[in-house]
């Protein structure tokens, strides 16, 4: 069962951007009444195009903005413009994640290098923050 659809419109930075927004604001207005779970979108820059995105959508999206940080984030979710703000490079280097948001503890830099391959650097080598 198809909940989700990703959608990425990074291809806007390049070739004809008003063909490309056109068929991307098309796309959406077609899936909108499937009433999917929520809307991934990966999200480079064109805020005007997310805004019009989140007019025309019904549910949740989930805005993917590589290099953000927490704050940068939690503004497109207080604009209304994403639902959903994931935090996956922040969460692989940063094992204690919440404990770190929730006591506003520094946030390790993460590595991509170690992303997803060869030996445990990258998975198990990150400090945890230290408790007050």
């Amino acid at each position: 069962m198809l909940i989700a659809h990703p959608l990425s419109f990074s291809s806007l930075l390049r070739g004809d951007t008003d063909t490309v927004r056109t068929q991307y604001l098309q796309l959406v207005s077609e899936l909108a009444p499937l009433n999917l779970v929520y809307l991934h979108v990966f999200h480079a820059g064109d805020d005007e195009m997310l805004r019009s995105i989140r007019a025309m959508w019904p549910t949740a999206i989930l805005v993917l903005k590589y290099g953000r940080t927490m704050e940068q984030l939690a503004d497109y979710i207080e604009a209304g413009l994403a639902d959903i703000a994931p935090v996956g490079q922040l969460a692989l280097a940063n094992p204690d994640l919440v404990d770190r948001l929730r006591y506003d503890a520094p946030l390790n830099e993460a590595d991509p290098t170690t992303f997803y391959g060869g030996d445990a650097t990258g998975y198990t080598d990150y400090p945890v923050a230290e408790r007050v």
